[in-house]
């Protein structure tokens, strides 16, 4: 039995990990194969759709968008890099008063809203983004793991623990996650500047934009070649291919009524282009704007006859082009006021970020201080206040329950929940007893390698799949080790749930590690340069702090 579930898991880490199938096909297919096998009762494998910490994420999700919702955050970003003048200078400002945000809400809304920023200061100062976007993003995710509340793996870790009847509350990862965010910090706010400097001028990643322009009635081009009215090739802008009925031809083919032009260009190309008379475009205006905290999809399903996504940075068809949270786009529309509207878009061409109800920040902020508060106290359950907030939120009319309901990443939370799964196969077919057998045999019954073993390997697996997977897998691990060797369980439950935010080196591995890559054209090898040093020191750093602390205990 125990040979068999760890095929299966095993086989739908691998998946997840390859990244040719998504994730949350991968657990349903391993949570089906488990319980046709009877590796676990039925009940457990779905028993993730009811577990606390995947109820508390969702609500987490909805008051988050809440607060982002009244642009409380936008207003204080930009009082925070009104007068910065390099990149040093806005880390320094940003990394208290975002990492202590962090630490009380969901780190993507709040990287979401620092992209637009970000762009903005590149534009206006000639800061650039990627020597900010980066250090911040890691600078979040180290904090994430201080409180109960500040990341979804926290959440889940709780969930599980509850089940063994441990009680695990605001801070009770904090002595062992605090003092490791605050050392990561200071290796970000030192070593950020020696890291850049090092990198070759051209290693910078500029991602060309994907223009999709349709050919009007009456337009100028039609019946002529691309080459012929200069438009096939420009500093700006690379005409790739002509679409016509679904088909790509040549960029030297006649162009015809109908016809889609797909277009390689840079920001001034994409405007270049849309100012140009020869496709009979529509008179809308062409507006850049940045994907909303929450939103997910594709970039198609937010166009209807009044907009038209125009273009954005992908190499994929714009139809089939997903939805990233902090990603730019161009898009047609009517008015500014009319995109304003959308609750898809924030707007940062025009410095207004996406902020309509101003009048409702103090009660946005007040929802989210009665959560933090009631949860800090042990008032209720965690997973009760979160849920009552998000309510709360709707009924004080921060949120329109369509808002509320697309805050909640459905993708994000069935992951979770099929994390919890796949830890019941674990745990149910004796797989978690026989590794954690293991670990007591190759320790010897040693604390300090037992430590070092948790800390090495929960952050490989948090960089080759979603930390909700090794937070579920870990946990009944953990536990199970500190009941055969007595050592304090909410200490070896923070070592995991603080090694579990090292996310620094693979650039998937991390929702706003994807969102930071494209904004800040950041490669592979910047993610492995950038973060090394950082998950050397804070793995060190780890091992320390909880060594001590079971030592102590």
């Amino acid at each position: 039995m125990e040979i068999l579930a760890a095929v299966v898991v095993v086989a739908t880490l691998a998946a997840m990990t390859s990244g040719r199938v998504p994730a949350v096909l991968a657990l349903a297919t391993g949570l089906a194969v488990a319980g046709v096998l009877r590796l676990a009762p039925v009940s457990t494998l779905f028993v993730g759709l009811s577990n606390g910490g995947v109820i508390t994420v969702a609500g987490m999700l909805v008051i988050a968008k809440g607060v982002v919702k009244t642009g409380a955050i936008t207003q204080v970003t930009w009082r925070l890099l009104a007068t910065v003048t390099n990149a040093a200078q806005a880390l320094r400002r940003l990394i208290v008063p975002v990492g202590v945000a962090s630490a009380l809400m969901n780190t993507t809304p709040l990287v979401a809203m620092l992209v637009p920023a970000t762009r903005q200061l590149q534009q206006t100062r000639d800061i650039p983004a990627r020597e900010v976007l980066l250090p911040i993003a890691h600078a979040t995710t180290l904090v994430g793991s201080v409180t109960l509340i500040g990341t979804s793996s926290n959440l889940l870790i709780a969930g599980i623990a509850a089940e063994d009847g441990i009680d695990v509350s605001m801070l009770s990862f904090a002595p062992v996650a605090l003092p490791v965010c605050l050392v990561g910090w200071v290796l970000l706010l030192l070593a950020a500047p020696l890291l850049r400097k090092g990198e070759a001028g051209g290693e910078q990643v500029v991602r060309p934009w994907r223009m999709e322009v349709p050919i009007a009635p009456g337009a100028i081009a039609i019946g002529r070649r691309a080459a012929d009215i200069g438009i096939e090739r420009t500093q700006d802008y690379l005409l790739q291919a002509i679409m016509r009925h679904g088909e790509p031809l040549p960029a030297s083919e006649v162009i015809e009524e109908g016809d889609q032009l797909v277009f390689v260009a840079s920001e001034a190309g994409v405007t270049a282009l849309w100012e140009s008379p020869r496709f009979g475009l529509s008179p809308k205006h062409l507006y850049s704007v940045s994907v909303g905290p929450g939103e997910h999809g594709t970039l198609s399903e937010f166009e209807d006859d009044d907009l038209r996504i125009i273009a954005a940075q992908t190499v994929r068809p714009l139809d089939e082009t997903a939805a990233m949270p902090g990603a730019t786009v161009f898009v047609a529309c009517w008015s500014a006021e009319d995109l304003a509207r959308r609750e898809a878009f924030t707007l940062w061409a025009h410095a207004a970020g996406r902020a309509p109800q101003p009048g409702m920040t103090w009660t946005a902020l007040g929802v989210m201080a009665a959560v933090v508060v009631a949860a800090s106290f042990g008032l209720a359950e965690v997973e009760l206040v979160a849920f009552a907030g998000a309510v709360l939120m709707v009924l004080s009319g921060v949120l329109t329950p369509r808002a509320a309901l697309r805050a909640l990443d459905w993708n994000v939370l069935f992951i979770l929940a099929g994390s919890v799964g796949l830890g019941a196969v674990v745990v149910e077919s004796g797989l978690a007893d026989v590794l954690a057998r293991s670990i007591q045999q190759v320790s010897a019954g040693s604390m300090p390698v037992v430590v070092v073993v948790f800390a090495v390997t929960t952050t490989i697996m948090t960089n080759l799949v979603t930390n909700a997977a090794a937070a579920s897998i870990l946990t009944p691990v953990a536990l199970g080790i500190a009941a055969r060797l007595g050592l304090d369980p909410l200490t070896l439950l923070a070592l995991v749930a603080t090694c579990i935010s090292f996310t620094f080196i693979n650039p998937f591995s991390h929702q706003t590690n994807i969102m930071v890559m494209a904004p800040g054209g950041y490669s592979g090898r910047t993610f492995a340069k950038f973060g090394a040093p950082l998950v050397v020191v804070s793995l060190a750093m780890s091992i320390v702090v909880a060594w001590a602390l079971l030592r102590s205990g």
